[in-house]
C-alpha cells in the first residue's frame, strides 16, 4: 500500500514519529530491506535513517538481520500492539496501586503564598517627589522615618506641616536625623513639636523617607535650598516589600545611632571672647 498521510497519521496516534511511520510502512512493503534501499522509498534522509531504524527496533517492530550489509525486517503491527497495550495495562494497574499513596503526597496544601515584587519609579522634579511624599505621608499608619540633608528640616515644615500634624495626631511615630547646624537648629525646634528629631554626625547628601516598611523614597536635593516646591530633584521610589523593609531597617539603625535633639540643642555654646582693653 502506499505511503500516504492518512496512513502515517494513524502510525503516529500509536506513538511513532513521522520518520518511524515512514519507514515502518516502506518496510511492510519491502518485507525486508537494506538501510540504503530503504531510505529514498521512505522519504528518510540518509542521515537519519539509522537512527530510525534502531528506534523501530527499541519499540519492537522492526528485527534486525545479522548480515551485510545489515538487513531489517517488520514485525506484524498487531504484536506492536498487543504489547503496547499489556505495558498500558500494567502502567494502568501500578497506578491504580500507588494512586492513594501518590494522592497524600501530592496533594494540594496552599500553604504557601508566592513571593510578591513591588514597583518601582525615576521621580522628576522636586514638586512631583514633594506630590509622591505626601500620597507616601496619607498611607502611614505606623512610623514615618525620614534621613535628610541639612536643609531638609525647613523643607520638611514648608511641604508638610499639616500632615505632620495629623499624623502625630493620629499616633504615628514621625523620627527623623539630619545633621544639625546652626541655620537649621529654629527648623529642628519646631519640627520636635509634631516628631521625634535626633542629630547625626555626617552629612546625608540625599534624603530617605520610609513609611511603614512598606514605601521607600530617596531623593538627590537640587539644589539642597530651603524650597519645598522648586527644584530639579530627582529621586526612586518603590513598594517592593523587600527592599522598602531592608532600607527602613536600615534608616532606623541611623537614626538610632543620632543624639536626641534636646541633648543637642541644650548643649551650652562656646562663650564669646572679650576683648580686654588697657586703662
Amino acid at each position: 500500500m502506499p505511503i500516504n498521510q492518512e496512513r502515517v497519521r494513524k502510525l503516529m496516534e500509536h506513538g511513532l514519529t513521522e520518520y518511524q511511520a515512514r519507514v515502518y510502512l516502506t518496510l511492510l512493503d519491502l518485507g525486508a530491506a537494506t538501510a540504503t534501499q530503504i531510505s529514498p522509498l521512505s522519504k528518510v534522509p540518509r542521515t537519519r535513517i539509522y537512527a530510525t531504524m534502531q528506534q523501530l527496533h527499541q519499540k519492537g517492530l522492526v528485527q534486525i538481520l545479522p548480515e551485510t550489509p545489515l538487513r531489517y525486517e517488520p514485525v506484524s503491527f498487531d504484536a506492536y500492539l498487543r504489547a503496547l497495550g499489556d505495558d498500558l495495562r500494567s502502567r494502568a494497574k501500578q497506578i491504580d496501586t500507588g494512586l492513594d499513596v501518590l494522592a497524600r503526597e501530592f496533594a494540594v496544601n496552599a500553604q504557601r503564598e508566592p513571593e510578591s515584587h513591588g514597583r518601582f519609579e525615576a521621580i522628576y522634579g522636586r514638586k512631583n517627589v514633594r506630590e509622591r511624599l505626601l500620597r507616601m505621608y496619607a498611607i502611614a499608619s505606623r512610623e514615618v522615618i525620614g534621613i535628610g540633608t541639612t536643609r531638609s528640616p525647613g523643607r520638611i515644615l514648608g511641604a508638610f506641616r499639616p500632615s505632620l500634624v495629623e499624623k502625630a495626631t493620629q499616633g504615628v511615630r514621625l523620627k527623623y536625623a539630619f545633621r544639625f547646624t546652626p541655620e537649621n537648629r529654629d527648623d529642628v525646634r519646631m519640627l520636635l513639636k509634631h516628631a521625634e528629631v535626633r542629630h547625626i554626625d555626617f552629612l546625608m547628601p540625599v534624603y530617605m523617607h520610609n513609611v511603614d516598611g512598606k514605601e521607600f523614597l530617596m531623593s538627590h536635593p537640587i539644589p539642597d535650598d530651603d524650597s519645598p516646591y522648586r527644584g530639579d530633584d530627582i529621586a526612586i521610589w518603590t513598594n517592593d516589600p523587600a527592599i522598602a523593609d531592608a532600607m527602613s531597617e536600615m534608616s532606623e539603625r541611623i537614626w538610632e545611632m543620632g543624639k536626641p535633639a534636646a541633648d543637642v540643642l541644650e548643649e551650652p555654646r562656646p562663650a564669646k571672647r572679650v576683648a580686654l582693653t588697657r586703662p
